[in-house]
C-alpha cells in the first residue's frame, strides 16, 4: 500500500527512532487507550468499526442516485468540512467529472464546493446551478460556522422559493450528534442529517459522514475505504514491536528531529501526481492547525506539486535557506501509460518513444537527488496505485503521524485556540451579541 524510502534524509532515522523507543512505545499505548474515550478527540483512530454508518451512508447515497432527481451535488462546509472530500474527489475522479454526461456518471452527482465567502464566487455558483436539481449537502461539526451558515441561509430562503413545501428534500445535514443550533434545526423539522462522533475534530473528520458522503454522492464505492483503515490500524497495533515498520513514527520523528536538531521548520508535502495535489491542502490544515501551537516549536506545512513546482518553487527548496525538510509523494503504477509518439522535429527525437510515466518518475528522483547535493535533507512515499484503500492507508498515516509528533512536542494536538480566536473578532465585527468585550479590544 505504502512505502518509505529515507536514504536521503541525511540523518539515521532508525538511530532517532531507537533513541526514542520507550516514550514512542507509550505514545501508541496512550493514544489506543483514549481513542474510546468519547470526551477526547481520538475517535478518528476507529471509525473503521462502525460499518453501521458505511453502510447507512452507501445506502442513502444509492437511493439519491437511483432516484436521478438530482444533478449536482453542492457541498457547503470550509476546512475540515471541504478539504477531505475535496482531496479524495480529485485523487478519484477524472478532472473532467463535472463536464461528463449522466451516462458516463452513472447519474452519480457533479460535486461543487462553496468553501469561502467571496461573495462573487458564491452569487455565480448558486445562481448557475438548476436550484431544483441540486442537493445541498450542509456540514458543519459546530452547528454554527458563520462561512457555512451564510451559505446555507441563502441556500433554505431559495429552495423555500423554488421548491414550497418540498424544500427538505434538496437538503442533507452533517453536524454534531447532539449540540448546536444546525443538530436542533434537522431535528425540529425531520431533515435527513448524518453526524460527526462527538470525538472526532474536524481536520481529522474525512473518513466519517464529511468525506465520505460527498464521495459516495459521486459514484464511489466508501466500503474500500474502510478496508484501508482497517489495514492502517492493524499495521498500527502491530508496530508497538517493530517501531521502525511504522511509517506515521518515521514521518514524526523525522519532523522532530529535523525541526529541534537542524533547525529546519519547513516542511513541503510534494506528490508527483496532479490527482493528488489537493491532498496537500489537506495535510498544510493537519498540520498547521494541529502543530502550530507556541513560538518555540512547530512546523510549517507547504503545498507543492511535481513536476509542475520544479518550475517555480524548486529554485527556493534548492538555494533558499536551507530551513527544509521535504516529503515527497510517488505513485508506483499510474492507470494509464501515455507514450511520447515518434517524431521528426530535431532536438526532440529524446523525448519520443518514451513515456510520461518514466519522466515524471525521472523528475522525481532527479530533483530528491539534486536537492540532496543541496544539503536539503527528504524522503519519499511510494503510494502503490491510486486507489481508495491506498488513500485511506496514506491519510490515516499523516493523522497518526500528526498526533505522535504532537505527543513528542508536548502540545495538544487537537486544539485549535488561535482559529478559535480569529472567530470571535470576526463576531465583533459584525456586532453579534455576547462578543463586546472584543468590539472594545477593537477599537
Amino acid at each position: 500500500m505504502l512505502k518509505l524510502d529515507s536514504t536521503l534524509l541525511k540523518f539515521n532515522l532508525p538511530e532517532v527512532i531507537s533513541g526514542r523507543e520507550g516514550q514512542l512505545k507509550g505514545v501508541l499505548q496512550d493514544l489506543e487507550k483514549r481513542a474510546s474515550d468519547p470526551n477526547d478527540w481520538l475517535g478518528w483512530l476507529t471509525l473503521h468499526n462502525d460499518q453501521k454508518t458505511f453502510s447507512e451512508i452507501q445506502n442513502y447515497a444509492d437511493s439519491v442516485i437511483e432516484s436521478k432527481k438530482f444533478e449536482n451535488l453542492i457541498v457547503l462546509g470550509i476546512g475540515g468540512s471541504a478539504l477531505g472530500p475535496q482531496a479524495l474527489l480529485q485523487a478519484l475522479h477524472s478532472p473532467l467529472w463535472n463536464e461528463l454526461s449522466s451516462e458516463k456518471r452513472n447519474n452519480a452527482l457533479k460535486v461543487y464546493f462553496v468553501d469561502n465567502v467571496d461573495p462573487d464566487w458564491t452569487h455565480n455558483l448558486l445562481t448557475e446551478l438548476n436550484l431544483e436539481k441540486s442537493l445541498f449537502c450542509v456540514i458543519t461539526k459546530s452547528g454554527g460556522t458563520a462561512e457555512t451558515i451564510s451559505a446555507f441561509l441563502w441556500a433554505l430562503d431559495n429552495l423555500k422559493k423554488k421548491l414550497g413545501d418540498n424544500w427538505k428534500d434538496n437538503l442533507v445535514l452533517i453536524t454534531d450528534p447532539e449540540k448546536g443550533t444546525l443538530r436542533a434545526f434537522a431535528n425540529k423539522e425531520n431533515i435527513k442529517s448524518f453526524s460527526v462522533p462527538a470525538n472526532v475534530g474536524g481536520r481529522f473528520s474525512v473518513f466519517s459522514a464529511v468525506g465520505l458522503l460527498p464521495l459516495a454522492l459521486t459514484g464511489i464505492k466508501i466500503e474500500k475505504f474502510r478496508l484501508g483503515l482497517v489495514k492502517a490500524y492493524k499495521d498500527m497495533l502491530e508496530s508497538k514491536n517493530n517501531l521502525n515498520s511504522n511509517i506515521a513514527i518515521n514521518l514524526a520523528c523525522a519532523l522532530i528531529y529535523a525541526d529541534q536538531k537542524l533547525g529546519k521548520k519547513i516542511n513541503p508535502l510534494m506528490p508527483y501526481s496532479s490527482h493528488l495535489g489537493r491532498i496537500s491542502d489537506w495535510y498544510v490544515q493537519l498540520v498547521a492547525e494541529s502543530l502550530g501551537k507556541t513560538p518555540q516549536i512547530g512546523i510549517t506545512p507547504i503545498k507543492a506539486v511535481g513536476a509542475t513546482d520544479q518550475h517555480s518553487q524548486l529554485q527556493l527548496f534548492a538555494e533558499g535557506p536551507l530551513d527544509k525538510i521535504i516529503f515527497f509523494l510517488k505513485v508506483a503504477e499510474f492507470k494509464h501509460e501515455f507514450k511520447i509518439p515518434e517524431t521528426i522535429i530535431e532536438g526532440f527525437s529524446d523525448l519520443a518513444g518514451e513515456t510520461l510515466n518514466r519522466l515524471i518518475e525521472a523528475q522525481q528522483k532527479g530533483t530528491a537527488q539534486a536537492l540532496a547535493q543541496k544539503n536539503v535533507p527528504s524522503l519519499t512515499l511510494e503510494l502503490e496505485r491510486i486507489n481508495e484503500e491506498n488513500l485511506a492507508y496514506l491519510l490515516f498515516t499523516f493523522q497518526l503521524m500528526t498526533a505522535i509528533a504532537g505527543s513528542l512536542y508536548g502540545i495538544d494536538a487537537f486544539n485549535q485556540p488561535g482559529v478559535e480566536l480569529s472567530k470571535k473578532y470576526t463576531y465583533a465585527f459584525l456586532g453579534k451579541k455576547g462578543y463586546e468585550e472584543y468590539l472594545k479590544d477593537l477599537k
